[in-house]
This record gives C-alpha cells, sequence and structure tokens, in this order.
C-alpha cells in the first residue's frame, strides 16, 4: 500500500510495517508449516505458505455478533494496572476467521487473529488484552481540548488512508520507521478531524470504511507543528469498535456499550448532513473456508481468491525495494496465464519473496496458489494478483487432477499439430510455418557493442566461456526489455516509451545459433528469454551467487557448463521448435530467410 493522507516527513511506502521498538528477525526463506485453520493438500511436489506468528505487538481483531473490535498487544508495553473490559451480553461469534480478514484485509499485514473461544491460548489473550465492558462515557470531537486527558469518541468515517511508514527524526528511536494510518472522522459536532493510529494500531485503518459508526478509546489530543493542525491520536492502550456502516446501525444494540440517545443524535446527523453515504456499495464480506479458484478472466478487484496457473516468467525488480522484518527486499514480478498469450501479474511479496528459488526451478510447470489478493493497478489500467501473509503455493506434478484439469481447459493458440522435419526436406519446401529439426548446435554468436561480438563453438574451452558470461548480459528495461544506456555519471538512461514505468533488470543478450543437420547448415535468432531456458532458467542477477554454502560453485559456473556440453563436439542433437519466414520472389527463389528459436529440447532421443 502506497500512498494515502500526507502526514510527517521523509516516509517510505512497504507492505510489511514494524514497530522499531520491537525488531523483527530476520526471515530464513524456509516453508513453514500451514496454519491449523488452512487445510491444504501435501500430495505434490512443493507446498509453501507462512507461519501465521504472533508478533509482540501484533493486531487483535475480535469478531461479535453486534461489532468488530480491535485492539493491540504490547509486549513492551505493559500497564501495571491490567483493564478487564468485556461485551455485556454479546457473544463472539464462533468464526473461524473474522471478517475483518476476509473483508478489507489486503495482505501483507502480521494479523493475529482471535477466534477460538475454546483454545486456552486465545482465552489467555483475551485476558491480557483489554476489552470493552459497560456503557462508555464518550466526548464530542469539539471537547476533545486537553492534551493529558484521555477521551473516548463515537464517530463517523468520512475517509480512512492507506497506512504508510514514517521515519522517526529524533529520540532513542531516531532512524527507525514505525506504521501510520489515518482516518478522517466527524461527529455531531460538525467538526471533522483526522486520527492518526501509530504502531499496531495503524492496521486499523484498514478494517473502516466511509460511513461506518466507530467507538474509538484512549484517544489524545496531539498538536502537529509541521503541518499546523491539531488531530486526535492512538495510545498504546486505544481500541477500536466497529458498529458497521451507519445505515445498519440499530442504536438499542449498543445501549450497554455507549450512551443510546448519544448514538442515536449522531445517526440523525448522519442521516441529514451525510446522506449520500447511504449510496455507497454494500460491501459482501468473504469468509475463509468460502473462497474460490478463479479464471483470470473474471477476476474482481478486492477479494481474496484461489487459482490455478502456469508460471511463464520470473522478474526481480533491482530498484524496487521495500522494507520488510527490518531488512531491505527486492518485489518479486510473476508473470502468469490460464490461456496460452493471456498474461497476468502475480506479485510476491514480505515471504512470499522466499519462493523466487522454486519457482525460478519449475518456471513453465503449473503451480496453485491460495489466498491471493485482487488490486487494481492505477498505472497500468489493470487487474493484478498479490500474495499475502497466509498465502500458499503447491508445484503440481502432472498426473494431479487439478494439473489435468487445468491443462484440458489450457487453451493453445498455436496448431496442435507442428510435424518434425529435416533440414534438407524444409528448405526444399520453402514454406513459413513452425516446425521441429533435430539438429546439432555447432556455434553461439552472441552480438556485443564493446567487443563487437562473441563466438562460442566447440573448440570453446570452459575457462573461457566462464570468462565471457560477464559480457553477454545487459540491464534493460524491466516492461520491454529494451538496453538501456548510461550518461556520462554512468546512471541509466529512462526508456521514454515504458514511462512512467521506470523498473530495470538484468537480460541475456540475444544470440545466433548456428545449427547443422548432416551438410545443411542455417543461423536462428535467440531470443533473451530462450538464452534463459537454455541455461536452465539461471537469472542472468544470479550468476555471481554460490549455489547453496559452505559449497563455492556459482552458478554462473554451472551456467558455462551448460554451454559447454551444449556446443561440445559429439555430443547428442537437440530437438528445435522453429518459426521460419521465407520471402520469394515470382520464381520462388528465396529473398530473405529468417528463424527464430522457439524452444529447445536437448539431448533428445527418438
Amino acid at each position: 500500500f502506497a500512498g494515502g493522507c500526507e502526514s510527517e516527513q521523509n516516509q517510505a511506502h512497504s507492505l510489511e510495517l514494524f514497530s522499531p521498538i520491537c525488531p523483527e528477525t530476520k526471515s530464513s526463506g524456509t516453508p513453514m508449516k500451514s496454519d491449523k485453520g488452512l487445510e491444504e493438500d501435501t500430495g505434490s511436489q512443493a507446498l509453501f505458505n507462512f507461519e501465521d506468528k504472533l508478533l509482540p505487538s501484533a493486531v487483535h481483531i475480535e469478531s461479535y455478533s453486534s461489532g468488530m473490535l480491535c485492539s493491540q498487544q504490547n509486549g513492551f508495553h505493559k500497564s501495571p494496572i491490567k483493564r478487564s473490559w468485556t461485551f455485556p451480553k454479546l457473544k463472539e461469534d464462533k468464526l473461524t476467521h473474522s471478517r475483518a480478514l476476509s473483508e478489507v484485509l489486503p495482505p501483507f499485514k502480521k494479523i493475529k487473529l482471535v477466534s477460538d473461544a475454546g483454545d486456552p491460548t486465545a482465552a489467555m489473550d483475551q485476558r491480557n488484552v483489554s476489552t470493552l465492558k459497560g456503557i462508555k462515557k464518550t466526548s464530542l470531537i469539539k471537547n476533545c481540548d486537553s492534551k493529558s486527558q484521555k477521551y473516548n469518541c463515537l464517530v463517523l468515517v468520512l475517509s480512512p488512508c492507506h497506512v504508510k511508514e514514517i521515519s522517526i527524526k529524533s529520540g532513542p528511536n531516531s532512524g527507525s520507521k514505525v506504521p501510520l494510518g489515518i482516518i478522517v472522522v466527524t461527529d455531531q459536532s460538525r467538526i471533522q478531524k483526522k486520527v492518526s493510529l501509530w504502531r499496531a494500531a495503524a492496521f486499523w485503518a484498514l478494517t473502516v470504511f466511509p460511513g461506518d459508526i466507530i467507538l474509538l478509546t484512549d484517544v489524545t489530543i496531539h498538536e502537529n507543528h509541521w503541518i499546523g493542525e491539531t488531530v486526535l491520536q492512538s495510545t498504546f492502550t486505544s481500541q477500536l469498535l466497529n458498529l458497521g456502516s451507519y445505515s445498519s446501525v440499530q442504536s438499542e444494540e449498543f445501549s450497554n456499550i455507549v450512551n443510546d440517545a448519544v448514538l442515536r443524535d449522531l445517526l440523525a446527523y448522519v442521516s441529514s448532513k451525510h446522506s449520500y453515504l447511504r449510496d455507497l456499495p454494500q460491501r459482501q464480506p468473504q469468509k475463509m473456508n468460502s473462497i474460490e479458484f478463479v479464471d483470470l478472466e473474471q477476476l474482481q478487484p478486492d477479494i481474496l481468491v484461489h487459482a490455478v496457473l502456469k508460471v511463464v516468467d520470473i522478474t526481480v525488480l533491482t530498484e524496487a525495494l521495500y522494507s520488510y522484518r527490518g531488512q531491505k527486499q527486492r518485489k518479486v514480478m510473476l508473470t502468469v496465464e490460464q490461456v496460452q498469450g493471456q498474461h497476468y501479474v502475480l506479485v510476491l511479496w514480505g515471504p512470499g519473496a522466499a519462493w523466487y528459488p522454486q519457482l525460478q526451478r519449475k518456471k513453465d510447470y503449473i503451480w496453485e496458489f491460495k489466498y491471493l489478493f485482487v488490486q487494481h493497478n492505477d498505472i497500468l489500467e489493470s487487474l493484478e494478483l498479490h500474495s499475502t501473509f497466509w498465502s500458499s503455493c503447491e508445484c503440481l506434478f502432472d498426473d494431479d487432477i487439478r494439473a489435468i484439469t487445468f491443462k484440458a481447459k489450457f487453451r493453445k493458440s498455436m496448431p496442435s499439430f507442428v510435424k518434425m522435419s529435416d533440414l534438407a526436406t524444409y528448405l526444399e519446401e520453402k514454406r513459413s510455418e513452425v516446425i521441429l529439426i533435430k539438429a546439432q548446435i555447432s556455434e553461439l554468436v552472441i552480438p556485443v557493442p564493446a567487443a563487437q561480438k562473441i563466438a562460442l563453438c566447440a573448440r570453446s574451452s570452459l575457462k573461457s566461456i566462464f570468462s565471457s558470461l560477464p559480457d553477454i548480459i545487459y540491464t534493460g528495461c524491466a516492461k520491454c526489455g529494451l538496453e538501456l544506456e548510461t550518461d556520462k555519471n554512468k546512471i541509466y538512461k529512462q526508456c521514454y516509451g515504458c514511462l512512467p514505468f521506470t523498473m530495470k533488470k538484468l537480460y541475456y543478450r540475444p544470440a545466433v545459433m548456428t545449427v547443422a543437420d548432416g551438410i545443411h547448415e542455417v543461423c536462428i535468432h535467440v531470443g533473451s528469454k530462450l538464452m534463459e531456458k537454455i541455461l536452465f532458467n539461471i537469472s542472468p542477477d544470479w550468476l555471481n551467487r554460490v549455489i547453496a554454502p559452505p559449497s563455492e560453485v556459482t552458478f554462473r559456473a554451472v551456467a558455462a557448463d551448460l554451454l559447454h556440453s551444449l556446443l561440445a563436439g559429439g555430443g547428442a542433437p537437440c530437438v528445435l521448435k522453429l518459426h521460419s519466414l521465407f520471402v520469394l520472389d515470382e520464381n520462388s527463389c528465396p529473398l530473405q530467410l529468417e528463424f527464430s528459436l522457439l524452444d529447445l529440447y536437448p539431448n533428445s532421443g527418438e
């Protein structure tokens, strides 16, 4: 979530926000066991998901029959006086997950859902976390004027804002960042006021919508000197009770929590002065046990979905950094499809980025993803899938019924029949089409601006191939792949055709492959993606990484060995899928002949 209300200075947006008082440990990247509440089928190749650990500053969301209570567990801030507020005559709903999770929590937030009343751990949490008890004395916004006093306010939400990170400029936590959520509220005193929700409370902003009636407890007055206004702000003991949309709130339901007359006055004021909020579309809450598998063509924004997808491509954006568990992390974007040629974007955030090595090794496989959030990209004007804290992914076997069903529905854009041919016959037929040929790779030429070209063949030593690998990669636009030039300060210029998209990515340079079938030879254009596939999907930015510590073998050494084996004389021929283009004159003599590599199957037998 980026953007939102402007407040403070020097902010950096991210999807995982933590209090500096409770620093997080580094993520190990190891796949974790699934939560109790999420049933998973573990019968396939790989299953990865996240463990729902309670953080020291976790958010508690408790679903009740007449409202939703948001509170905090502050392990680092324990008051000597424990409050014990309870909802009189309101029983906790027996829901597996709070409706807050399914309604509004786009992913990426560390949330503790207190829902199992029979769980002794949950019961202990509920005793430690403040819950409401008795009728709360509320104050109108206009009467909140003392900085030394805490207030309870019954208000209407006018506009919630996205969560952001704020850099602390002074004090013992200087240099660290804390989450901040801001909502704009009003009441019958006709004054609009911003409410700053700090740290764990910041994520409450994700559970409220315009038109909701909420009860905020233990808020204080704060004068913001930067923008010259007075705001309400949360404290460590603050809570938020969402009574629901004002059009559906019945004052008698909450007469044992707030003053009935005060609530009726607020509802009357809202109906007369903010009646437009009644026309907002009704929210349709989701339940975790009813989330469905979807077709990408039928995506709807702001919902959780499951999907079976084919991973077509993986991009790691080197400049799209965000903060996760106190560390800088790169943005990982998957290109996925259910119909050939109809590509969608799946963004992996936070712990989901740990899936990258497994996905990279099994690119072009079929995967099942669960608990993805559908979000509208305002820049690209398209819908995207985003991983959430509850997401899981599973690589499916070919004989898995889910994979079989997917393949049966997968509509291929090219003809299902592609004939096998030899070069002699094909060159004689002179037809533009897609074919399969079996041939020996004799040379690979990579044009390089500085060295003009790098030619690799059977005579090339493993050492020379290894040393040439850094020269066959380039930095290009992450969207279109265009190679980016640098200015005199060695700063990459922007790709003007793709603005406002400015991300960069490393690519392998396209090559010209010479293949031979007996006495016949042809030159074939090999694109950047096919070069990566020839190298077993080793990404260019992985070349200098070691495969697995403490081993000193790098992916660069593996890539060099693959190329050396592919070009070695006497090796087994490869099956190549080619697209050809013949341009003939009036006498059927070739004026132009071009071959492009579509796929390669090395060491293929008969």
